[in-house]
């Protein structure tokens, strides 16, 4: 059930869900965990763990959040820091900076505030310095690119969700 993509995709894949705050709940304090936690409520506080965090289309977070994985459908007011991954899906909006490794961001997705890639520099495939390009009506190569394999910033094509 929670291992597998939802109808709404934004089910954890290949991970069990440990914690859910569901809509209509309200948090407040300190969340440590490990494994996978959803938020569909309100949380204001911190939040740490080396796993993943999944905040759903109703989920508002006010605070710090410090984990492995984010996958964030929801609202964020605060700083982010992820150590893996963060993915900001169409209806994510974040207000405060972003530190992750790796970093999506689908069309819709709000982010106000810095945001900082740590470790490798990121580096664009052909087919993102493509779109880029096409979306910037830019000549097409007019942006550097790496390797295909290489990359850490891809976007997804409209409708596609990861999770």
């Amino acid at each position: 059930m929670f291992g597998k993509r939802s109808d709404d995709g934004e089910g954890v894949r290949g991970d069990e869900l440990n914690a859910f705050l569901g809509a209509g709940i309200e948090y407040r304090g300190r969340l440590e965990f490990v494994g996978t936690v959803r938020i569909d409520g309100r949380f204001h506080g911190e939040i740490v763990s080396p796993g993943t965090l999944v905040l759903g289309r109703d989920a508002e977070v006010h605070g710090q959040i410090r984990v492995g994985s984010l996958f964030s459908s929801g609202s964020i007011q605060g700083d982010v820091e992820a150590q893996v991954k963060t993915v900001l899906h169409g209806s994510a909006v974040l207000v405060g900076s972003l530190h992750s490794k790796a970093l999506v961001i689908e069309e819709g997705a709000r982010v106000e505030g810095q945001v900082s890639m740590q470790g490798e520099a990121a580096v664009l495939s052909a087919r993102t310095a493509a779109a880029l390009d096409r979306s910037a009506g830019l000549p097409a190569g007019t942006l550097p690119v790496e390797d295909e394999d290489a990359h850490l910033i891809e976007p997804l094509p409209a409708g596609e969700k990861t999770m």
